[in-house]
């Protein structure tokens, strides 16, 4: 049975295939004629493993259970938020920090693949929305008398929900912030436990809706996306991340398009988790890249090295490179681009050689068209 949302992967699956038994004919009866040169053509790879190997591979091993993690996750900070509110101490406070931590590096590391469900059910608006407006928050704290889960759901903007919100609330000095909580009935409390509790949601129906769109989306379902048409969602959703955090983020924080470096292009609040957040992206990437986690899936690599193994190698050291480079970067982020520049123009620096590597090596040799980002840039 398929979702209730995925009426437009339906419909996407149903075109295909009509579209499919003309295309046959076409080739049969004009045998003569040359293949078309265009990059949805993808070369043949000599991988022993197959376009829809590396697909199921990647929505079993990584993708699926990622967005389970991700619910998981979310759900023990919604816990750890009511169990705060009702009982504020430094004790509640710091597990409260743990778990928004915890339930924060999923999510991020989930990023490359923030497309299907993700982008149907928008769910970026509902757990993390970057920036947070911080003004917009500390009026609607001032103005109400209560706040519902519902009334964050229904009419809250983005900018003042999801994680960067609960961050916002939890953050900061410890004194302040157990006072603002003292009583579970207060706004505050009622805001940040209304928080969780969205947040909790939207990622237990968004893993749900991804266990149902695997099949649509590996190619093992009766209605399925083209293979080839999947891996340049994969594609595309990484060379989007990458330009997001390197131009965008890193980039426009040291000024390096020749503009005034502006360090609030890096999202983030008192939890300085910025670094941490990084780190999680590009790790995101290098599981699509490389399959699970664990190494015990397969990735697009698979299909690069079927090609050249040269690029493959390649790839690999651009990871690395970019991991080392984050693993030098210190907190808070913001500050240490100013202040202590260097590590963060190496990081940007690998990251350039990572976004050039996507873009050459992973797009040419797998025949990929790459789309539109959807709202590129912002929710994350």
């Amino acid at each position: 049975v398929m979702p209730s949302l995925s009426r437009k992967w339906l419909a996407a699956g149903l075109a295909a295939l009509l579209i499919l038994p003309l295309a046959v004919a076409c080739t049969t009866a004009s045998p003569e004629q040359d293949e078309p040169t265009s990059p949805t053509n993808a070369p043949e790879t000599s991988a022993s493993a197959s376009r829809q190997d590396v697909l199921v591979s990647l929505t079993d091993a990584l993708i699926v259970p990622r967005y389970q993690s991700v619910a998981t996750e979310t759900d023990r900070l919604r816990t750890a938020l009511h169990d705060l509110c009702a009982n504020p101490t430094s004790d509640t406070l710091a597990t409260a920090r743990t778990a928004w931590r915890d339930a924060r590096a999923p999510w991020l590391r989930s990023q490359a693949t923030w497309f299907g469900p993700v982008m149907e059910r928008r769910s970026r608006s509902l757990v993390d929305w970057s920036p947070v407006d911080v003004e917009r928050i500390e009026r609607l704290l001032d103005e109400k008398d209560a706040v519902t889960a519902f009334d964050v759901r229904e009419f809250l903007p983005a900018t003042t929900r999801g994680l960067g919100a609960i961050e916002y609330v939890i953050f900061g000095d410890d004194a302040a912030t157990l006072d603002v909580l003292a009583s579970a009935d207060s706004v505050h409390c009622q805001y940040l436990t209304a928080l969780g509790d969205v947040a909790a949601e939207e990622t237990a129906g968004l893993a749900a809706d991804w266990a149902g769109y695997a099949g649509y989306f590996n190619g093992t379902a009766s209605s399925s996306l083209l293979d080839r048409a999947a891996v340049d969602e994969l594609v595309s959703a990484s060379i989007f991340l990458t330009r997001s955090i390197t131009d965008m983020r890193l980039g426009k924080a040291l000024g390096a398009d020749g503009g005034t470096p502006d360090p609030s292009a890096i999202p983030g609040g008192d939890g300085r988790n910025a670094v941490a957040d990084l780190r999680n992206q590009a790790l995101g990437m290098r599981d699509v890249y490389d399959g699970a986690g664990d190494g015990s899936g397969l990735g697009l690599d698979e299909l690069v090295a079927g090609v050249s193994t040269e690029a493959s190698e390649r790839m690999a050291a651009a990871f690395e490179s970019v991991l080392a480079a984050i693993d030098g970067l210190e907190e808070p982020l913001q500050a240490t681009v100013v202040n202590n520049p260097e590590p963060a123009r190496e990081a940007h620096a690998r990251l350039q050689e990572l976004q050039r590597a996507w873009n050459t090596e992973v797009v040419s040799l797998l025949g990929v068209t790459v789309g539109f980002a959807d709202t590129d840039g912002d929710g994350g």
